[in-house]
């Protein structure tokens, strides 16, 4: 009796423990997409189909999505919130090309081909507009809204404070194609129909400026400036440094019409006329390229480095993961003139020839499922406001009109380039960086502690079992002695 007593201790810890293990290990593949058929997933969904009055040329994101800003040939900058209500709209006296959005969604400013530059604030009053001498190609909002960068086909470039107070301008003799700002203002960075690219400080001073082989087309920068990328009409793709220095260059095939980099440089972006996007790393060497139906009018790495997204006269968006495979897309029923990403990588916006602007948001799941990738599940936490992800106020710079030229600024050296093709284009890790332990290596070590909990629960419990039982022998066997010592006792006091 005693022994079947044990033994049914035995079992039942032992059961105990490894319905413990067996919950904890279900837990632990929760990702495990078992039937799930992937290519039926969608990793964004529509939010708001947003109806213009045109062709929508522009568009532009907050940092979370809350806000929207779009341009287009109905001659209107519209603003509108995440469900695809219109908040404002203002009518400017020409065709809209251009837009951009502060962090928090507080100042806009819009270009248009009156050859004005319109800066207005979230409740669409218009706090100033500044008169240039042609039509407006492009312009860039600091993420503070501190500051405004502009250009377009007078060939100049011209550098404001929020309040409109031309801070400077520099005169570049030819069209000023694209232009790219740091997210705290103390950069602007310049593509033009001179053949050159220019990066120039928030005082007007030229840091340098680099001839290429053809009119610049696109332009695009890390947060601060440490590298900056082109592309041009000579099919190429450029990437600088911040001090100028010539990183790579490499050529597609055609006419470069899109570039976008990961926020450390490590991974550039391409859209191009011959259909195709392309993925480079940061040597220059190409990783991989895909083809679309048509021409690819834009292009954008999300913040994260998790995805890319691409905007097609296909009329479709697509949606690639960094080793080139397509996670989704989606037709907006027009020629995608220009996308969007939220800083958060939660939002994308398109802005068709369809008359609407389309509003996306990234289905956590799903995107975890297809990514394999549990941290983009969702968190029970509030979400982060626009507000919160605006950078820190900066100093304004002194309202004094600079002089421009070409002095040299003492700059902070960029990153070393790497030699060989190296990098996660998934994590965006920096090739050469030092080595850290990484979340992947930390996840590792938890599957081998997962792989391992099963016979450790089971062994625990025969343990305990085991010990149980021959405490209870032992107890029984002191019982006993006692006994038969009472009975000594007893027999001696008889006699």
């Amino acid at each position: 009796m005693e022994h079947s007593s044990g033994t049914k201790l035995l079992l039942t810890l032992s059961l105990f423990f490894c319905l413990i293990s067996g919950a904890e290990a279900a837990d632990s593949h929760a990702l495990d997409s078992g039937d799930v058929n992937l290519s039926e997933l969608k990793a964004f969904d529509l939010l708001c189909k947003c109806e213009t009055w045109g062709i929508v040329n522009t568009v532009s994101l907050s940092s979370t999505g809350n806000y929207l800003v779009a341009g287009g040939f109905d001659r209107n900058v519209s603003l509108f919130d995440s469900r695809g209500t219109q908040l404002w709209n203002y009518k400017t006296e020409d065709i809209v090309y251009t837009v951009s959005i502060s962090s928090d969604g507080s100042r806009i400013v819009a270009g248009s081909n009156d050859k004005k530059v319109y800066f207005f604030n979230r409740e669409g009053d218009l706090l100033w507009s500044h008169k240039t001498g042609g039509n407006i190609n492009s312009v860039a909002v600091s993420s503070n809204g501190l500051y405004v960068a502009a250009g377009g086909e007078d060939g100049k470039v011209y550098f404001m404070n929020s309040a409109g107070k031309l801070l400077w301008s520099f005169d570049s003799e030819a069209a000023v194609r694209s232009i790219a700002i740091s997210r705290d203002g103390t950069y602007v960075a310049v593509g033009n129909a001179n053949n050159y690219v220019y990066l120039f400080d928030s005082e007007g001073k030229t840091i340098w400026n680099r001839k290429t082989g053809s009119l610049i087309n696109c332009v695009s920068m890390t947060p601060y400036a440490y590298y900056v990328a082109a592309g041009g009409s000579n099919y190429n793709v450029y990437l600088f440094d911040r001090k100028g220095e010539f990183s790579w260059m490499n050529n597609p095939g055609y006419w470069v019409s899109s570039v976008s980099l990961t926020t450390n440089g490590a991974y550039l972006a391409a859209g191009s006329f011959d259909d195709m996007i392309y993925l480079f790393n940061r040597t220059g060497g190409k990783i991989w390229d895909y083809k679309a139906k048509d021409d690819v009018y834009a292009v954008e790495i999300s913040a994260d480095s998790s995805f890319i997204a691409a905007g097609s006269w296909d009329d479709t968006l697509y949606v690639l993961n960094m080793d080139g495979e397509e996670l989704w897309n989606y037709n907006c029923g027009g020629n995608i003139n220009s996308l969007d990403v939220s800083r958060d990588s939660t939002t994308i916006a398109v802005g068709s020839d369809a008359g609407a602007v389309y509003l996306f948001e990234r289905n956590p799941t799903a995107f975890a499922l297809l990514l394999g990738d549990e941290s983009f599940l969702p968190e029970e936490t509030t979400k982060e406001t626009d507000t919160s992800l605006a950078e820190k106020t900066i100093k304004p710079i002194e309202e004094e009109t600079a002089v421009t030229g070409g002095v040299e600024n003492k700059v902070e050296d960029a990153p070393a380039t790497s030699s060989s093709v190296s990098g996660n284009p998934k994590t965006g890790e920096n090739p050469g960086s030092e080595e850290l332990p990484t979340e992947e290596s930390s996840l590792k070590l938890l599957e081998k502690f997962d792989s391992i909990k099963f016979p450790a629960a089971l062994l625990l419990g025969a343990l305990a079992g085991t010990v149980f039982f021959l405490k209870r022998r032992l107890v029984k066997y002191h019982e006993k002695n006692d006994e038969n010592l009472e009975d000594l006792e007893e027999k001696d006091i008889r006699e």
